[in-house]
């Protein structure tokens, strides 16, 4: 008798990822997601597509649908049994998201992008059989026009790795199981700092240059340097913790840059850069990456970069900047508000950042201007 998996979250990782690594065929699978469109797909198709990226061709998966629930109406239909549930509604939504589970009992699987969401939803749920899950991929929330042809709701992912805490082993599936401190010393680390930070850099990048498409900045040299130049901040930083550790980061390093590059995963710039306030939190991806910087004595110029792009981002309220009149002035005036509005002054890094603020806006200056001379 097949066992009810309920994942809270039908986007990128829990429709595209998760039904590639867990054992589908082991598994009844009843989706909650606030989109009702998607909702309402699911429940008259009764199945979708997702597609993995292997050997640089698209290998596609038919998706059987149980049931599919907005979270009114789960919490009011709450199935009888559940014997596991996957989170993936990213970290500010995951209060919101435990509201639905009250009462369920069984282990929840957390696929979000902060290891503290796990005393979140312990609290919250009342019980402690929450696990944090790291998953190594990249998963667009969308698809190329001709996978959507087929398929309304057809997603490209990468065929990434899905790393889950070991107390959680008795999950059917393609999952690798780590004891918690190697998931969070290492494989958190590493993709907090060399897939999240250079990522977001490109994101912010890609969204000020009006690009859609993530692999479509890796196209343009200038700001690929940018990209790698953030890599290489976080790699010597990240050697500098964890000597006994530099060949796995250097093989973390590389795998990301060809990530970024894949034109196949039609990773979107609007699902990477959404939220650039949260992206500019103080211990998050680009200000916690540049305070780490600091404190090891290491340059962070291209990621400062990131951070510029992304409060100027913050400042319009807009992920597409293609029409930007640069006006040197009222962009340094309006980085300025944002770093108020996040409370900037108050850290350390306040002053490192304000004294390279002006040659990242001239460096981006410089690569507008190029850009228009060449179109």
């Amino acid at each position: 008798m097949k066992k009810n998996v309920v994942i809270i979250g039908a986007g990128a990782i829990g429709r595209g990822f998760l039904p590639w690594k867990i054992d589908i065929d082991r598994y009844n699978l009843i989706f909650v997601d606030i989109d009702q469109e998607i909702i309402d797909i699911m429940n008259k198709n009764k199945r979708y597509s997702t597609f993995v990226i292997k050997n640089n061709k698209l290998e596609a998966k038919t998706v059987e649908i149980d049931k599919a629930f907005n979270p009114a109406e789960f919490s009011m239909a709450l199935p009888e049994h559940i014997d596991l549930v996957f989170m993936a509604v990213r970290p500010n939504n995951v209060k919101d998201a435990s509201n639905c589970l009250k009462g369920v009992s069984c282990p929840v699987i957390l696929c979000e992008n902060d290891p503290k969401t796990v005393d979140i939803v312990k609290e919250h749920l009342n019980h402690g059989r929450v696990y944090f899950a790291i998953p190594d991929v990249i998963t667009s929330n969308t698809a190329s026009s001709e996978s959507l042809r087929l398929d309304r709701l057809a997603i490209h992912t990468e065929d990434g790795v899905l790393f889950i805490d070991e107390r959680a082993g008795f999950i059917g599936g393609d999952i690798t199981f780590l004891p918690e401190k190697e998931l969070i010393d290492k494989q958190w680390t590493a993709k907090l700092f060399l897939h999240n930070t250079p990522h977001c850099v490109t994101s912010y990048l890609g969204a000020l240059f009006g690009l859609s498409y993530i692999d479509e900045v890796m196209k343009h040299e200038k700001l690929k340097e940018i990209v790698a130049g953030s890599m290489n901040e976080m790699l010597a930083v990240l050697k500098d913790r964890m000597p006994e550790e530099s060949e796995f980061l250097d093989w973390y390093a590389n795998k990301e840059i060809l990530r970024f590059a894949d034109d196949l995963l039609h990773d979107p710039i609007s699902r990477v850069a959404r939220d650039p306030y949260r992206k500019l939190e103080i211990d998050g991806r680009l200000i916690g990456a540049a305070m780490m910087c600091f404190n090891a004595h290491h340059r962070f110029d291209n990621i400062m970069v990131g951070i510029v792009c992304a409060a100027i981002c913050a400042s319009y309220d807009t992920l597409n900047l293609a029409d930007l009149k640069f006006d040197f002035e009222a962009l340094k005036n309006n980085i300025l508000s944002v770093f108020e509005v996040i409370r900037l002054k108050n850290t350390v890094i306040y002053d490192p950042i304000i004294e390279k603020l002006d040659a990242a806006l001239y460096k981006i200056q410089e690569i507008i201007e190029n850009n228009e001379k060449q179109i």
